[in-house]
């Protein structure tokens, strides 16, 4: 008996034994896995059109990377663009955010390992860069000036530029037209490239283009209802919310439109019936343009009754709805101009600032005059999002006579700037107010309340024309002059406190006379929704 089960054991084994060498025959799982993970040193990447793309994964072995065998294959779009270890690529595409892939295979065993990037592809002129809208022998000139910045170590980087100037021209193959007033970024909530505005009353007249390449989108005068364009129309302003834009021509006159769909930059018509409020044509020629997706509405100065309004944007059913702001009287200092009537107060300029408490409040910063004694004050308030069931909110914060005889003569060409950004911390707010005259830009500190004085001095027989803030951080900001002349300064408090140089940039390209200038956000900045 038991030479019989010692005989079945050994049956078994044997059994098993043949099992395992059949098994074994052109199969090698038993040996631990050699996994390779593909990694890359960030999650994405930029690179503009015509760019050479230098990718180079980390590939991470289980056991060891001696005696293998392996190929490489990059996929794009479902395409393959490289079968090199190291990814050396020349971007044809324009795309956002569409992932690279690099598959390792083990040719050993056939088996494939894989990791990507995300790549945000866009066209030479998609970048941050200033826009600016000038006028040369008569006719509309629009130029890019392209802003780079590499880390050298410092705070900031060091930023360098690049003109392309006419660059409607160079893309269009055509004029642009003239009499140029001014240009304005908006966005759709597919969030793509805000688009471009240029407002115009010659040629071809006003004109959208695409935030990507400049490439032309559309005409104002074609998408009036009807074709019926307003008597007179020459535009001098426009706003363009999520729901709602408005056009303001050269009488006060505002003409409004209500988007279908807010995920197209243009949709729906502008009627030619002018903006009522409580029954009056309101007069919308100090819109202050400030982001207004957090708020649900866009702050109006009615020049003719002297008051502040919101047009509301908050949804598609109430845009264009006219609102006067709700203040808590007991919130007033006794000398306070009123927002719902400034009494002998003139509004001369109104600029906006961002709130520490986030994008549901915001600030707006304004100098005025009094027409009685002529003395001139800040007047600073903050405004809080709008809600459905109530009219938006208001509140005081302070209002300041301010010595500005130095800078404003009646005679001399002023310019206005409120910087956008102050709430970032003692080495990174700038909490300023630009004021220019003639060839000099003047600083107001707001923060410090000290009084304004001269910051920079440009070559006599310049006028600045011009000044725009809105590039990330308003820590630096451009200036355009009459005789075409472009420059960029640095805001940082360095800057401001003499601890490095003001000047960053100055072209030596001749834009035209410059009329109006504009940072190309992009994506972000607050503007996009």
């Amino acid at each position: 008996m038991a030479m019989k089960i010692r005989y079945i054991l050994y049956l078994l084994v044997m059994i098993l034994g043949m099992s395992s060498c059949y098994d074994d025959k052109g199969n090698y799982s038993y040996d631990p896995k050699n996994d390779i993970t593909v990694t890359f040193d960030a999650s994405y990447f930029e690179a503009v059109l015509g760019e050479t793309v230098k990718l180079s994964p980390k590939l991470t072995f289980a056991i060891d990377s001696n005696d293998v065998d392996l190929s490489y294959e990059w996929i794009f779009l479902g395409r393959k663009i490289s079968d090199q270890r190291n990814l050396e690529w020349v971007v044809d595409t324009v795309v956002n955010y569409q992932s690279i892939y690099m598959n390792v295979i083990d040719n050993r065993t056939g088996v494939a390992y894989s990791g990507g990037i995300s790549a945000l592809l866009t066209s030479p002129y998609a970048k941050e860069a200033w826009v600016v809208l000038a006028k040369q022998n008569g006719k509309s000139v629009l130029s890019y000036i392209r802003e780079k910045n590499e880390d050298d170590g410092s705070d900031y980087g060091k930023f360098t530029y690049e003109d392309v100037p006419d660059i409607y021209r160079l893309v269009n193959d055509e004029e642009l037209g003239s009499e140029p007033v001014r240009v304005l970024e908006h966005f759709a909530g597919g969030g793509d490239l805000g688009n471009f505005w240029v407002l115009q009353n010659g040629g071809q007249g006003c004109v959208d283009l695409s935030g990507q390449d400049f490439t032309k989108d559309v005409l104002l005068n074609n998408i009036f209802l009807d074709g019926n364009l307003p008597t007179d129309f020459k535009p001098i302003d426009m706003i363009d919310m999520k729901w709602l834009t408005c056009v303001v021509n050269h009488d006060g006159k505002v003409y409004t439109r209500k988007k279908l769909t807010d995920q197209l930059y243009n949709s729906g018509y502008f009627i030619d019936r002018p903006l009522i409020f409580e029954g009056e044509e309101v007069d919308g020629s100090r819109f202050v343009l400030a982001p207004f997706a957090g708020l649900g509405f866009t702050v109006m100065y009615d020049k003719v009754n002297n008051r502040f309004l919101a047009i509301s944007d908050l949804s598609k059913e109430v845009a264009g709805k006219g609102f006067k702001f709700a203040v808590d009287e007991s919130a007033y200092a006794p000398d306070f101009a009123r927002l719902n009537d400034l009494g002998t107060m003139e509004v001369l300029h109104t600029g906006y600032y961002e709130v520490n408490e986030g994008r549901g409040d915001q600030g707006y910063y304004s100098i005025l005059r009094d027409r009685t004694t002529g003395n001139y004050y800040t007047h600073d308030f903050r405004v809080n999002e709008m809600k459905e069931s109530a009219n938006p909110s208001a509140f005081p914060v302070l209002q300041r006579q301010i010595d500005l005889s130095q800078v404003i003569n009646g005679t001399s060409k002023n310019v206005f700037n409120v910087l956008r950004s102050w709430v970032f911390g003692k080495d990174f707010g700038t909490p300023y107010v630009l004021i220019s005259k003639d060839n000099e830009l003047w600083l107001y500190d707001r923060d410090a309340k000290l009084p304004v004085e001269k910051y920079y001095e440009f070559p006599q027989g310049q006028i600045i024309t011009a000044i725009d803030s809105e590039c990330v951080g308003s820590r630096r900001v451009a200036i355009g002059m009459q005789s075409g002349e472009f420059y960029v300064l640095d805001l940082t408090r360095k800057a401001v406190n003499g601890q490095k140089e003001k000047l960053l940039y100055a072209s030596t390209h001749d834009f035209g006379e410059i009329v109006h200038i504009r940072y190309k956000v992009g994506y972000g900045n607050s503007w996009s929704f």
